[in-house]
C-alpha cells in the first residue's frame, strides 16, 4: 500500500469498527485453539502496523513479518520486538513451526503474484492440526479508490479462496463472506465514490482508513459484532471480504 496508509491505519486500528470487529472474530478462533492446545506459537504473515499481533500475544508466542519497513517501525512503536521485514513471496517460513498463521488482507496485494505458492508455504509451516486464518477483499465489481490506495491486485469470490486452500492441502473449516449485513450500504458507497472526481491538489485516490464520528463508529461496530455472532452458525452469501479458516490434517 502507499506509505501514508500505514500511518492512517496505525492511528485508527485500535478504535475503528472495521478493525475491532475483525480482530474480535479472529481472536474467537484463536481462543478456541488455545483452550484445546494451551499456549500457541503464532505467525501474523503481513502484520501491518501490528495491532493484531499485539492481541495475539495473550495466547502464547507470536511473531510477525511484513514487507514494509514502515509497517515494522509502527509495530515497534507498539512495543513489539518479534517482528521482521520479510517478503511473503520469498520468505522461508520453516516447517511445522506454528499452531496458527494469520494472513489478513495480504494475498490480494499486487506484489503477491503467486498466492498458491504462499498458501503452500503456510501449510508447510503449520504444525499438524494447526490453522490458517485468512481474509481477502471480495468481489471484483467492488473495486474502488480504496483498492488503488492499497495496491489491490485482485478481489476474490468465496469459492476461489476455498479452492486455493484445498489445493494447498488444507481442510476448510469456515469459508464465508463477511461485512455482509452492511453490504448494501458499503457497496453503494464504494460504487458511488469511485465515480466521483478527485478534488483539490491531491489527485491520489483515498483509502477507507478514516475514522468515522464516534456515534457512527459505535453503531457500525455493534452491527459487526452481531454479524460475528451470526457467523458462528451461518455462511453469508455476500460481503465486502472473504474470511476463511482452514486446518492442516493431523494432530499436534
Amino acid at each position: 500500500m502507499r506509505q501514508e496508509e500505514y500511518g492512517r491505519m496505525f492511528a485508527v486500528e485500535e478504535r475503528h469498527w472495521w478493525y475491532r470487529s475483525l480482530h474480535e472474530l479472529i481472536l474467537e478462533a484463536v481462543d478456541e485453539e488455545f483452550r484445546s492446545k494451551g499456549p500457541l506459537v503464532m505467525l501474523d504473515a503481513g502484520c501491518g502496523t501490528g495491532r493484531l499481533l499485539q492481541l495475539l500475544s495473550a495466547y502464547g508466542e507470536s511473531e510477525g513479518i511484513d514487507s514494509s519497513d514502515q509497517a515494522v517501525s509502527f509495530c515497534r512503536e507498539r512495543g513489539l520486538t518479534r517482528v521482521t521485514v520479510k517478503d511473503l513471496t520469498t520468505a522461508n517460513l520453516g516447517e511445522g513451526r506454528y499452531d496458527v498463521i494469520t494472513s489478513i488482507d495480504v494475498l490480494y496485494h499486487r506484489h503477491v503474484t503467486d498466492e498458491k505458492m504462499v498458501l503452500e508455504r503456510f501449510a508447510k509451516a503449520l504444525r499438524p492440526g494447526g490453522i490458517v486464518i485468512l481474509q481477502v477483499p471480495a468481489l471484483e465489481f467492488l473495486r474502488s479508490s480504496h483498492d488503488e490506495a492499497v495496491f489491490t491486485r485482485r478481489r476474490y469470490c468465496r469459492g476461489e479462496i476455498a479452492g486455493l486452500l484445498k489445493d494447498a492441502g488444507l481442510i476448510i473449516e469456515r469459508a464465508t463472506y463477511r461485512v455482509g449485513l452492511l453490504f448494501p450500504l458499503l457497496a453503494a458507497y464504494r460504487l458511488i465514490s469511485k465515480r466521483l472526481p478527485l478534488r483539490g491538489s491531491d489527485r491520489q485516490a483515498p483509502s477507507d482508513a478514516w475514522m468515522p464520528p464516534g456515534p457512527i463508529n459505535r453503531i457500525l461496530l455493534a452491527v459487526m459484532r452481531f454479524e460475528n455472532m451470526l457467523l458462528r452458525h451461518v455462511r453469508l452469501p455476500v460481503g465486502l471480504s472473504v474470511y476463511a479458516i482452514a486446518r492442516k490434517p493431523g494432530h499436534r
